[in-house]
């Protein structure tokens, strides 16, 4: 993926074209946009935890600097009511259209209907769709997330058999495939006994971890898929007097980094929704006007976080 700053002057550079803008019908605009004509997108979020919400101001914050006018909706993990709010979005004719999903296979008829009305669709965090029918995406790559966090466990456990829970998202798009790549990077020497959904939710996570401890007393790690959830599995290690249990988990928010600095957290991942929200803007206006070098599919970096490099981990929101 090209640094976000050389995107962004790709950006700069690309203001200069002035071609009449068209839509293929397919999601991808087939002719740059006017420079002089202010662009509006339409952001549909699909939650409103701290990854979302970070996300959101910062695709806010560099459509600011851009001149870029931005509507939002919340789809508040309802399918239903993303399809909704991208309905919303065609009536008000925006430019293009940003969604955070709720789940992959839903956005499918979201995007149909996008395409039909000659609005590209520009995905955040998955792009796991037919690519000929969106304008673009910016991702977070989840199966990497799964392979480091995996390859990681496999690493600790020195080749000794461990019994490993999962604590997950909600079912459907990151959260599958982040999921497959972790049990898949295990090797053959730990063994997944436990994988129940904490849709997101940190209480829901504490209940969840309260019942895997009942249910397999002998889990040595537990992944979680993010760390706002992994701070309520930690409220139920500790009111249960397991701290022998390792926590793997994903975000890279100041708690989960400050987490693993103080030995409560094994491990994360940073991926921040601050580098997502900004790259997006850069890239659809980029696509849109017909800049040269701007990525169709562009990944954000990650950084797998222990105690040995906590104190260099990028910052999560600003």
């Amino acid at each position: 993926m090209a640094p976000i700053r050389a995107t962004a002057l790709a950006l700069a550079a690309g203001l200069a074209l002035s071609a009449c803008s068209v839509d293929d019908g397919k999601g991808k605009a087939a002719g740059p946009v006017p420079s002089d004509k202010q662009l509006t997108i339409g952001f549909v979020n699909g939650n409103t935890i701290e990854f979302h919400t970070c996300l959101q101001n910062a695709l806010q914050a560099r459509a600011s600097r851009a001149g870029v006018k931005v509507l939002t909706a919340n789809s508040a993990m309802d399918p239903a009511k993303e399809l909704s709010n991208i309905d919303d979005m065609i009536v008000k004719r925006v430019d293009a259209i940003v969604v955070q999903t709720v789940n992959i296979d839903s956005l499918e008829g979201g995007i149909s209907r996008a395409n039909r009305a000659g609005i590209p669709i520009f995905l955040t965090s998955v792009a796991s769709v037919d690519q000929s029918k969106i304008l673009g995406a910016v991702v977070t790559d989840v199966k990497k997330v799964g392979r480091d966090l995996g390859a990681w466990l496999a690493e600790d456990s020195k080749g000794k058999p461990a019994e490993v829970g999962i604590i997950g998202g909600a079912p459907g798009a990151a959260a599958d495939l982040m999921n497959d790549a972790f049990k898949q990077s295990l090797g053959g020497d730990s063994k997944v006994v436990f994988d129940q959904p904490a849709f997101w939710q940190r209480a829901k996570a504490q209940d969840v971890a309260e019942n895997l401890l009942q249910a397999r007393p002998k889990v040595r790690y537990v992944f979680v898929h993010n760390e706002d959830m992994a701070l309520g599995v930690l409220a139920a290690f500790k009111a249960a007097g397991r701290d022998d249990i390792k926590i793997l988990t994903n975000g890279g928010s100041a708690a989960g980094v400050k987490a693993v600095k103080d030995g409560e957290f094994a491990v994360t991942v940073s991926n921040t929704p601050k580098s997502v929200g900004e790259l997006a803007v850069d890239n659809v206006v980029g696509l849109l006007r017909g800049t040269k070098g701007v990525q169709k599919i562009a990944t954000v970096p990650d950084v797998v976080v222990t105690s040995d490099n906590a104190s260099k981990a990028p910052p999560y929101c600003s």
